[in-house]
């Protein structure tokens, strides 16, 4: 039986409880159907509103556990996948509770979180691993390839320069993207050979990062996947900590 269908009898048993306990106190009440009606209607019309925000309540918690139930599965199908160690990660590599997290360097919304990542990282709790994802347009495909050169030319130096690339107004031309480069100590003769040598590679890399997210059914980015679940757009720093910690329990 479903919670909405469950509600619907339970305020009709709410409703006729006052007839009930007349029922029981006075036998000679007779409990006809126009009665019943009688005091149902009154019920429903004096709680009108209340009946109708509590049904709506439940319709929207019905459709996300649903959502959840089905991100789940599709994390499950993709487990290998996600949680690939080939990728640039930082954090608690000991730990259990893996985090991933998809981003494009022209996102907003990705600009906006990333202090929260990183304090997340900074929390010890939690291996993350950074999934590159360009989805709007070229300016974000050129960062992205960027951010890898400079990976697998020093996988430290990854982390400053997504950060550098995080913080940067404006379009991520060629020449900026040079200078985030050279400012983070990259030499740009290394830069340029990585970007040729490791061509393959990156685009790969890049390629499966899309996938996943096409079979995930995210519609764009940010998102994180915390173990089994699913967090969609600017998600706020207490729910990922409350994800994590619970995880750390289980596991612990």
């Amino acid at each position: 039986m479903s919670r909405i269908s469950f509600l619907l009898i339970l305020i009709i048993v709410i409703a006729s409880l006052p007839v009930i306990n007349n029922w029981l106190s006075n036998r000679s009440q007779v409990l006809n159907d126009e009665y019943i009606g009688e005091r149902l209607d009154n019920y429903i019309s004096r709680n009108f509103d209340k009946i109708i925000k509590t049904l709506r309540e439940e319709s929207i918690k019905s459709s996300y556990a649903a959502r959840d139930n089905a991100a789940k599965g599709k994390i499950l199908q993709h487990k290998n996948e996600i949680f690939d160690s080939i990728y640039p990660y930082l954090g608690n590599e000991n730990s259990n509770v893996i985090a991933v997290g998809f981003f494009d360097y022209s996102c907003g919304y990705c600009k906006a979180i990333k202090d929260d990542v990183k304090q997340l990282i900074n929390d010890g709790k939690v291996k993350y691993i950074f999934r590159d994802t360009p989805i709007l347009g070229n300016d974000s495909l050129k960062a992205a390839k960027s951010a890898l050169a400079v990976y697998f030319i020093d996988k430290g130096k990854y982390f400053d320069f997504h950060y550098a690339a995080l913080d940067h107004k404006g379009e991520c031309s060629d020449e900026n993207i040079l200078g985030i480069v050279k400012s983070i100590g990259i030499n740009e003769n290394d830069f340029n050979d990585s970007m040729k040598n490791n061509a393959d590679k990156i685009e790969q890399m890049i390629n499966n990062s899309r996938l996943l997210v096409r079979n995930l059914g995210v519609g764009g980015t940010p998102f994180l996947i915390i173990g089994d679940s699913l967090f969609v757009g600017a998600t706020d720093l207490d729910v990922l900590r409350e994800k994590v910690d619970e995880l750390s329990h289980k596991q612990g």
